[in-house]
């Protein structure tokens, strides 16, 4: 089923950017082996970012999301079914969460989370990153992908009415290894891949972050 919906999934974000009209340069740092399983780590500033990251991945990858999203209509029924849901405030759930997230990594499929929570407002400058990604990571012990969703905010700006002609850009960087961390490490591991998005963010944007910084 979830290698059905992967293919689906994959199919319906391909078709979004090309329906818009809106063509994609996707920068591959490294090649990824399609035997691991990966904990892709993105921003998030756009309705669009879910397919975006699944136009650059080319990963079996499952998405964590907020509970709220299963009440659209569709989309909120696809969600529940195929992807995690995250209940913040519950601890027990919380560590369902955890749970189901490590049993999907280790049974090959990758996990797409995006650390800032929620849709950012003010892009494009990053908000504080949640540890959630990152403990994940290090308790299955497998690699973090980040990636840098660079013009979604452009495209179709969170809570924006309307879209807006730009190319797609994103950058899927080199993956960094959690072998032999401990939860002691998801401060430096958070903010090592914080740092390597935001640079990425200034490298194309200039200006355009600096001065909302």
């Amino acid at each position: 089923m979830l290698k059905f919906s992967y293919y689906l999934n994959k199919l319906w974000s391909t078709l979004t950017y090309i329906l818009i009209f809106i063509p994609a340069r996707i920068d591959y740092r490294a090649k990824l082996s399609k035997d691991q399983a990966y904990v892709f780590v993105a921003n998030h500033s756009s309705f669009l970012d879910i397919p975006a990251v699944q136009v650059v991945v080319n990963q079996m990858i499952v998405f964590l999301g907020k509970k709220s999203l299963t009440k659209i209509p569709l989309f909120g029924w696809m969600f529940k079914n195929i992807h995690i849901c995250v209940d913040r405030g519950n601890a027990v759930k919380t560590e369902k969460m955890f749970r189901q997230s490590i049993d999907a990594l280790d049974k090959g499929f990758s996990i797409g989370v995006f650390p800032e929570g929620t849709q950012n407002r003010k892009p494009p400058v990053l908000q504080k990153f949640k540890d959630g990604a990152f403990i994940i990571a290090i308790r299955a012990q497998k690699p973090v992908v980040p990636v840098t969703l660079v013009t979604n905010w452009k495209i179709w700006p969170a809570l924006g009415p309307t879209l807006h002609w730009h190319p797609l850009i994103l950058i899927q960087h080199e993956p960094i290894s959690t072998e032999g961390m401990t939860l002691d490490d998801v401060k430096m591991l958070k903010e090592k891949v914080k740092n390597i998005i935001e640079g990425e963010l200034i490298n194309h944007l200039g200006e355009a972050y600096t001065k909302k910084n």
